[in-house]
């Protein structure tokens, strides 16, 4: 029980960096662009090269780690994430830290392995409950992390921010050496034809792709709120800064209070029974949503949809990932690239509309959000069509149990 204990905060820390390597800084842009001599416009891109590069990293090296192993993979991603992270701490530059923000992408992308590892060492339902928690705290992360940079911002200065993340890819590759073996995997020549075979086997396997586009869509819901919730909770609805983080709490507790269900209560329940109830309760609650918002609700109401519409979001985000590491065992690390650079890439695209967009009250956010529902709905019927479609011998474990 210790051991399993060690191994989910190991691999919870693991996966919180990338969160935290977007939306921690996200509060220190306007003092770096001073310090930098740049705009903060063109600062901005920074997050898109990280996004960019934590997308490319993963579908390179998901299926390296199927070849080479998930250790090395993940040691060398720790390993590099960890010294870009201290070098951005100290660049002088903008166009120094496009560069090795880049390089910190690609080693946080070594998190990649994180679900195939889950699922080469728990058998189920033990590796369902243990991805239970890890999403809780992927789908966190994005929501406490501007909140913490804030903090450290005013207390010790942006580079602290760099420093810290370095400090956790440190401690993470520590523990990760401790909670696991030395990698024992054997090597698999890698060539160009290896790669495009292991993606179009994956592509084939239509469950596997709609599981991970349901919870990619539903990650895009969840970046919009945090590139849009400053606006609508502060500036639209006078809420004090203080208090902006109590409201944003309420929707992670939420998350965690359904993971922590799904690993335990909810755990007897099929994974694709539970990603169409959750698909629906998020549909409902983003056109929920827009309905408030082009009505004038006012904020209790917001509120309230809120953590409707993030309770959904952990049961749907949850489940898909269950069901589409459940199908592909031996390809989970290319399974794996998939669903991070789909979440990631339709997360970062979700955030930087609802960014770019003229806001004068919470329309712009509502729309996303319900986009987002509604996306995920229209894949969970989708889903779950193909799955009873199948033949019962054919069927994924993840319909199964969860």
């Amino acid at each position: 029980m210790r051991s399993q204990i060690s191994v989910i905060f190991t691999f919870g820390l693991v996966m919180m960096l990338a969160p935290f390597a977007i939306d921690l800084y996200l509060p220190a842009l306007p003092t770096i662009s001073d310090q930098l001599g740049t705009e903060i416009d063109q600062l901005e891109a920074s997050v898109a090269i990280f996004l960019i590069g934590f997308a490319a990293g993963q579908l390179v090296l998901g299926p390296l780690s199927d070849a080479i192993g998930r250790m090395r993979v993940l040691v060398g991603g720790l390993a590099v994430f960890a010294v870009a992270s201290g070098i951005i701490a100290t660049v002088h530059s903008i166009n120094e830290l496009f560069v090795w923000r880049f390089v910190q992408a690609v080693g946080a992308a070594g998190s990649v392995t994180v679900f195939p590892m889950v699922q080469d060492r728990f058998r189920q339902p033990d590796a369902a409950r243990v991805i239970s928690i890890l999403m809780a705290l992927i789908i966190v992360a994005p929501l406490i992390a501007p909140l913490l940079g804030g903090y450290i911002l005013i207390l010790a200065g942006w580079p602290t921010i760099f420093l810290l993340l370095s400090a956790l890819g440190v401690v993470s590759l520590l523990l990760a050496f401790k909670a696991s073996p030395p990698s024992t995997e054997p090597r698999r020549r890698i060539t160009l034809r290896m790669l495009s075979g292991q993606y179009a086997t994956v592509l084939k396997e239509r469950r596997v792709v709609l599981a991970i586009l349901t919870g990619s869509f539903a990650f895009g819901g969840l970046f919009a709120f945090v590139a849009g919730s400053p606006f609508v909770y502060i500036t639209y609805f006078d809420v004090p800064e203080e208090r902006y983080g109590l409201l944003v709490g309420l929707n992670a507790a939420a998350m965690i209070i359904v993971n922590l269900a799904n690993a335990s209560i909810l755990a007897k329940f099929p994974a694709i029974g539970k990603i169409a109830v959750g698909a629906v309760f998020l549909a409902l609650a983003g056109v929920a949503m827009l309905a408030a918002a082009l009505l004038g609700q006012g904020l209790v109401m917001i509120v309230a949809i809120a953590v409707v519409f993030f309770a959904a979001l952990a049961l749907v985000e949850t489940n898909a990932a269950i069901v589409a590491f459940s199908v592909l065992q031996e390809e989970n690390g290319t399974v794996a690239s998939l669903n991070g650079a789909l979440q990631f890439g339709i997360g970062g695209l979700s955030s930087m509309l609802v960014s770019t967009l003229a806001s004068t009250n919470a329309v712009p956010l509502a729309i996303a959000m319900a986009a987002s529902g509604l996306a995920v709905l229209l894949c969970a019927v989708w889903l779950v069509f193909f799955d009873r479609a199948s033949e019962p011998g054919a069927k994924s474990r993840g319909s199964q149990t969860s």
